[in-house]
């Protein structure tokens, strides 16, 4: 049974776009209006279609899709879909699919005409100034991803220029997703860089007979590989996978100590991971937090000299980031992250000249204060679509180990189990890469480690999917 037109009347009050409608008003169009619900993959509207109906969202995801490519999301209740073909009164220019189960209200503009004499201009004039205040709304967001858009592209031009630095170098790129190789080599084929690519084992195996490589990357499918691979510190993984099914993987894969993961939903950032990876490794440079940030952002760089002087540094960092206007839900998650940072260089990562831990056994609260030799580095810094922290050590004692074995710990239930003996509580690492959307590892063993957060500005993602890159300069 639907719902009663007051019941409509009281839901359809919290959306933006009856904000400034009467009650009475508000009423009379609940008469009209419909309850509709879509499953995962059917159209609401469909490009080419005649529209004289607006749909309101009430939940669900839905996508709006141009030549079989997704533009844009909508996952706001009160979002609307169809108005520019109900206004213009022309065909509908993309489609609507719904991701997931969706439930919307849908008005037929047809049935205003039922709206008494009366009434009817005021509700004409007041539904056309609704209609002016959405489409301002969406030129106004239009402009926002178009700026969006052009630091993006200067980001893959700046990648592709670092790119470039490594000369007369060669790549093998083995996955079974033909779209990414595609991508792959249409990104790499203006830097220089020569790229040959696989969609199997087999064939790559072939290629590696008849070519030399400086660089081999693969898919997990295809991990096989690794058997042909003379010098595995060449490899880099990659893999798509959460984080908890990453794991079984990495084990199984002991031996590759380069990883990167992706969103294959998300061309641009595939492609700016890929450029930034491989001028990592084929330069033999990996550390740096402006690797991942744009070129000349304001890197702000201080000293972590003890464990008394934390909550100044991360206060700091919050009073920064929140003069560039970064949402507060981003600087708890952040704040949250860079204590863990600081405690693992201040407790953790010291060690003396026979590798042996200096710190790790003493309790968390007991005060540590870092001789110059010891002190680690605190980098931060935003570029409107990133925002990045990073905490590097002098000594280089992370393992690939430490960090799949306690990952496994936190994930299977067993927080601690691995913290015998020492004074923390055994889930720094794990906190860090949940809380954070991006976390990048980059080890020089014995002489470096450093570990970058990086956190999406203006990506609003309901169901968080975090994932971590290492890369191991042995």
């Amino acid at each position: 049974m639907g719902l009663h037109p007051v019941e409509i009347a009281k839901e359809l009050r919290n959306f933006p776009f009856f904000k400034t409608f009467s009650d009475e008003m508000l009423l009379q169009i609940s008469t009209m209006t419909v309850e509709k619900n879509f499953h995962a993959s059917d159209y609401i509207l469909r490009e080419g279609e005649l529209n004289t109906k607006l749909y309101f969202l009430r939940s669900g995801i839905a996508e709006i899709t141009l030549e079989n490519e997704v533009v844009a999301i909508l996952q706001s209740v009160g979002d609307v879909m169809g108005e520019m073909s109900v206004v213009l009164k022309r065909p509908v220019t993309s489609s609507i699919i719904a991701k997931n189960d969706v439930s919307v209200f849908v008005i037929d503009s047809d049935h205003f005409s039922h709206v008494p004499q009366k009434d009817f201009d005021k509700f004409t004039s007041l539904l056309y100034r609704v209609y002016s205040t959405v489409l301002a709304d969406r030129l106004i967001r239009t402009n926002e991803k178009a700026r969006l858009f052009e630091i993006a592209n200067r980001e893959l031009f700046e990648a592709q220029a670092s790119l470039e630095k490594a000369g007369d170098k060669s790549v093998l790129l083995v996955d079974t997703d033909r779209k990414q190789l595609v991508l792959a080599k249409m990104a790499v084929g203006s830097s220089g860089v020569r790229m040959d690519t696989a969609s199997d084992v087999e064939s790559a195996k072939q290629l590696l007979q008849l070519n030399k490589y400086d660089l081999i990357v693969f898919d997990d499918t295809c991990s096989d590989i690794v058997e042909a691979i003379s010098d595995i510190k060449k490899a880099v993984m990659i893999t798509s996978k959460k984080v908890q099914e990453n794991l079984p993987i990495l084990k199984k894969n002991k031996k590759v100590n380069n990883l990167i993961t992706r969103d294959t939903d998300d061309k641009q950032l595939t492609i700016k991971t890929l450029l930034t990876t491989l001028s990592k490794l084929l330069n033999n440079d990996v550390f740096g937090i402006e690797k991942y940030l744009s070129w000349g952002v304001d890197i702000q760089t201080k000293k972590v000299t003890s464990s008394a002087d934390r909550l100044k540094l991360k206060d700091d960092m919050v009073v920064y980031f929140k003069r560039l206007g970064i949402r507060n839900t981003i600087l708890e998650k952040m704040y949250l992250v860079t204590e863990e940072l600081l405690m693992n260089a201040i407790y953790d990562a010291p060690t003396d000249k026979t590798g042996k831990s200096l710190f790790n056994h003493l309790p968390r609260k007991t005060e540590v204060v870092l001789d110059s030799h010891l002190q680690s580095v605190i980098k931060y810094g935003c570029d409107g679509i990133y925002l990045a922290v990073s905490v590097t050590d002098p000594f280089g004692s992370l393992t690939r180990d430490i960090i799949i074995n306690y990952l496994d710990s936190c994930y299977s239930g067993n927080a601690g189990s691995l913290n015998a003996g020492k004074g923390g509580a055994g889930r720094g690492l794990h906190q860090i890469v949940e809380n954070s959307d991006l976390t990048i590892f980059n080890v020089k063993p014995g002489q470096r480690t450093e570990v970058i957060s990086i956190f999406f500005t203006e990506t609003n993602k309901k169901e968080p999917n975090p994932s971590f890159h290492y890369f191991f300069n042995a």
